[in-house]
């Protein structure tokens, strides 16, 4: 029994060990994000060295802008998207996800229309939480998901306009 207990310790002390790799070692990461987001990070934890160069470049609201408008364009195409699967209300597993990609892709941008456009982003979520949330339910209720679906698509074409406009 004592042998038993060893064996398990040393066992999951190993498995411990082993998921504590360094950040900085490239054997220990397979996908593309997981790089991308070390490489966001500054190593220090200080958010101001990521902010830094673009400042000093003065392209900080360029470099935003080109991000931005794709990454509007691809919520508009998810909202889209789940607005066709509310046609068949009887199947609510395409509504489940789609409504789970639509948060993933709002997840995407929404600091950055936060910051850059505060009041249209304020008039996004008055719409699009609501219509996320509706939509993650075991039960969603279609109606008020078409209620929402073409405020959130209007809020979200203003935003792009005030994006190319800028």
């Amino acid at each position: 029994m004592k042998r038993y207990y060893v064996f398990s310790f040393i066992l999951v002390l190993g498995l411990i060990l082993g998921a504590c790799g360094s950040p900085d070692n490239q054997d220990n990461t397979d996908a593309p994000d997981q790089t991308n987001q070390q490489n966001s990070e500054s190593p220090s934890g200080n958010e101001e060295s990521s902010v830094e160069p673009s400042e000093e470049n003065g392209t900080d609201d360029e470099g935003e802008d080109t991000e931005l408008a794709p990454g509007v364009d691809t919520v508009i195409s998810s909202v889209e998207q789940l607005d066709s699967s509310l046609e068949d209300p009887e199947d609510v597993n395409p509504i489940n996800e789609k409504g789970k990609t639509l948060e993933e892709d709002w997840d995407r941008i929404e600091k950055k229309v936060e910051e850059s456009f505060p009041d249209q982003y304020k008039k996004i979520e008055e719409s699009l939480y609501p219509l996320i949330n509706e939509a993650k339910k075991d039960q969603p209720d279609i109606e008020k998901m078409k209620e929402w679906v073409q405020p959130t698509l209007e809020s979200l074409n203003e935003l792009k306009q005030n994006i190319m406009t800028q």
